[in-house]
């Protein structure tokens, strides 16, 4: 995350205060839509612009990642992250490239990876090919600040607390945001073919996640999934603390095996730096939502508000999160201060898989996804309602943008049972690529409307 030093000083200020901050991946495109190496000027050009803003390379040499600091003011940190998107947009057109923000990229190619040695280890820990697919996919994540007083900030972990209400709490939040990923990974789902092919609605956390969840044995994760899996839920702090040195243990010795130094990785001094789970808790004491794809701006907005909104009540009202049959009856059901969500293994084994191939097709994925919006429409307040429009559009309509994206490359003459060409792909690209501006500016004039 970008702007270390100001985040650090600033956090203990902010923490009583549920903050949001976002993390949002591009691809750097050439003119004529086909993949670029353009990362590394891109972000030349953006520092010589405005230094202040938070943009660093990514695994890829095609690949960006824009980010902004946490705040607890909703349409504040959404406007500062619509402003530095806009910037780089600006940046991109004076280099002569273009930004793609789907999942992945439609056609074709073979990344060049950063030489950063994580990276290199990364490369070495889960094979050349297989590492190939994080610079194939992009996402967001966002981060929400954990319950007061729950995180060590010094030694960047959870304090073993007893008998604490907010370290009840997080775990209610960490529970909710598993349950949550189904849902959130379907509104975002942006990604339906993967180099040149339709694997399904969401190809990128099938490929990226893997495994025999999902049938893809050859995906990055597929053999480690202890760092890429969504996880079950926890009990009890105790129980979250336990898995949290399980996967260091786990990881540390990997990095023995190989003769790697585990320093590479601890980009903050914490434990916590060895996981990619898609609900993490993250070095930074926040609750880290980062399955999704990455999507248009307007719908990254809505997605980051809706999870704040729950987040926050379930904080702020000390809400219990009950893992139950009700929940898979009536997911996200709220009974006083119950939310009801179906266990674990249906989430991870059923609802999973079932959204990233089918999305809204399935009627119960999208009996999920009505479940989780209706929730958030009773939480989130009145005035940010219209934050979260597209989300019921696409309820309505029963379409995400991998949809259009379907309907837009058969336009194009392409068949989901065949490779796409390269031409089709960078056409089928460079046409959404466009449309950013556009969705910048709307969804800048409605935020600024609550403002």
């Amino acid at each position: 995350m970008a702007k270390e030093v100001k985040k650090e000083q600033k956090q203990e200020s902010v923490l009583k205060n549920l903050t949001l901050g976002m993390e949002a991946e591009l691809f750097t495109l050439d003119s004529k839509g086909s993949m670029a190496n353009g990362a590394d000027r891109l972000i030349r050009k953006v520092k010589g612009a405005n230094p202040q803003i938070g943009i660093t390379h990514e695994c890829g040499k095609n690949m960006v990642e824009i980010s902004t600091f946490p705040h607890a003011e909703t349409g504040n940190v959404m406007l500062q992250f619509l402003d530095d998107f806009e910037a780089v947009l600006h940046c991109a057109e004076k280099e002569g490239l273009a930004l793609y923000s789907y999942g992945t990229y439609p056609g074709s190619f073979t990344p060049e990876i950063n030489t950063d040695k994580g990276y290199i280890i990364k490369e070495q820990i889960f094979g050349k090919a297989r590492f190939s697919i994080a610079a194939r996919c992009i996402g967001l994540h966002c981060h929400y600040s954990l319950p007061w007083g729950v995180f060590d900030h010094k030694r960047k972990v959870i304090k073993p607390l007893i008998n604490s209400k907010n370290k009840q709490s997080m775990i209610d939040n960490y529970n909710l945001f598993i349950a949550m990923d189904p849902a959130i990974t379907t509104f975002a789902q942006s990604s339906p073919f993967y180099q040149g092919s339709y694997l399904g609605k969401d190809s990128r956390i099938i490929v990226y996640r893997g495994g025999k969840i999902f049938n893809y044995l050859q995906g990055l994760y597929a053999n480690h999934q202890d760092f890429g899996m969504l996880q079950p839920y926890k009990a009890t702090g105790t129980d979250l603390l336990q898995i949290i040195w399980q996967r260091f243990d786990l990881w540390t010795g990997i990095l023995k095996n190989l003769d790697m130094s585990l320093k590479v990785f601890l980009k903050h001094g914490s434990i916590l730096d060895t996981t990619w789970n898609p609900v993490k808790i993250s070095s930074h004491g926040t609750i880290e939502q980062r399955g999704m794809d990455m999507n248009r701006p307007q719908v990254v907005i809505a997605i980051a508000a809706l999870i704040k909104a729950i987040s926050k009540e379930v904080q702020d009202r000390f809400m219990h999160v009950l893992p139950s049959d009700i929940g898979v009856a009536e997911p996200f059901k709220q009974e006083g201060n119950i939310i009801h969500i179906p266990p674990h293994t249906h989430v991870r084994f059923e609802l999973q898989p079932k959204a990233a191939y089918h999305g809204l097709d399935d009627k119960n994925v999208y009996a999920y996804c009505s479940g989780l919006l209706k929730l958030g429409k009773g939480i989130i307040p009145r005035k940010e309602l219209p934050l979260i429009a597209p989300l019921e559009k696409m309820i309505s309509e029963k379409k995400t943008a991998s949809d259009y994206l379907i309907r837009d490359a058969k336009k194009l003459g392409v068949s989901l049972k065949t490779k796409m060409t390269n031409k089709q792909a960078a056409e089928l690209a460079l046409r959404h690529s466009r449309d950013l501006f556009r969705d910048i500016i709307m969804t800048k004039q409605a935020i600024k409307k609550l403002v």
